[in-house]
């Protein structure tokens, strides 16, 4: 009979998620949603004349997905990450890190890391930004949100 690997997979909420450079009284801000890391290469196809099968030629353009990250918006906390964002309209460079990390049952207990790697992502280029999204003064069951969105030079899972 065959044996089922011992694994032990994470929850989509076991992340940390933090900018590096955005910090309230000494503590990084912390994100609450991560829309995950995508790979993607394109290259030339052609056909090779002995069949109709496409080829691709090797090498090609790598490229990441948009990064899109979110936390519920806090007016009274959150200017600074607004301040942050502000200064990277320019395109200047950031890096984010999305470390995976196991959760405390009552929240007072410091944080557990699985494992020593985390998502390194490097040369960080902001794309859009938007805070208050999808308010309704009618409604207030939804939480309003403070939304990033970033292009990405380099991911490491190191």
């Amino acid at each position: 009979m065959p044996r089922l690997d011992n694994i032990n997979p994470i929850a989509n909420s076991d992340y940390l998620l933090t900018v590096e450079g955005i910090s309230v009284d000494g503590s990084p801000v912390y994100f609450t949603t991560f829309s995950g890391v995508k790979f993607t290469r394109s290259a030339a196809e052609f056909n090779d004349g002995l069949s109709n099968n496409k080829r691709y030629v090797e090498g090609g353009l790598k490229s990441y997905q948009n990064i899109t990250i979110s936390k519920p918006h806090d007016p009274e906390k959150d200017q600074t990450i607004i301040d942050f964002l502000k200064t990277k309209e320019d395109g200047s460079k950031f890096s984010f890190r999305a470390r995976p990390m196991l959760k405390t049952a009552t929240g007072n207990e410091s944080n557990t890391f699985r494992g020593t790697k985390a998502w390194e992502c490097s040369g960080c280029d902001l794309v859009s930004w938007m805070c208050a999204d999808n308010v309704d003064t009618a409604d207030g069951a939804q939480v309003a949100k403070l939304t990033i969105e970033f292009r990405v030079e380099q991911v490491e899972y190191k």
